[in-house]
């Protein structure tokens, strides 16, 4: 490596250092303010960063030009992390205060399994066989597709009509969908 080109990356990683300590918090607020997750921001800002890196020609443009091409970037990648379906199934927790529920009754589970597989029982072979491999094996859509060689969008929509029949099958036990938070609503 000859002295020039070792100076240009020194120079290089000077320059977005100096990008980085000067846009790191206005990315970091228009990321948080689009996905609301401050970890997810974190990761839009690094990712922004990085982009720039690969594309060291910006590296030598003026502000006036690189601040509208980083802030492009992190809404298109904060656009996209609203995409993935990652984002629609996956919620992030403090604590794991829901799975640490003890329940006072220990017959409960075994009664909410009774009422479940009877539902299970009612349910067209199609459905209860989608139920099955999504809920009980934690397979994915595209795994439960080929292993059943149907279409994607096949398992998809067999899922949301097996889902839709299993409900009406639990409400046929006597079992409702109240929430918590409806039964307060009428009690005041």
């Amino acid at each position: 490596m000859t002295d020039a080109t070792h100076l240009h990356r020194c120079r290089r990683s000077q320059r977005l250092g100096e990008i980085d300590q000067q846009y790191r918090q206005p990315l970091h607020r228009l990321a948080h303010r689009l996905v609301r997750d401050t970890g997810r921001a974190d990761d839009i800002v690094q990712e922004t960063l990085i982009r720039l890196w690969k594309h060291p020609h910006l590296l030598d443009e003026p502000d006036l030009a690189l601040r509208p091409w980083l802030f492009t970037v992190a809404r298109h990648l904060a656009y996209d992390e609203l995409r993935c379906a990652r984002h629609r199934h996956e919620y992030a927790t403090d604590n794991n205060a829901a799975l640490d529920r003890h329940s006072d009754d220990p017959c409960a589970h075994l009664a909410d399994t009774w009422i479940v597989h009877r539902a299970l029982a009612t349910l067209t072979h199609q459905h209860r066989e989608v139920i099955l491999h999504a809920y009980y094996r934690r397979a994915t859509t595209q795994d439960i597709a080929t292993e059943l060689a149907i279409p994607p969008g096949t398992v998809k929509s067999r899922l949301h009509y097996a889902l839709r029949a299993l409900r009406n099958a639990c409400t046929a036990q006597g079992v409702t969908t109240e929430s918590p938070a409806s039964r307060e609503d009428l009690s005041v």
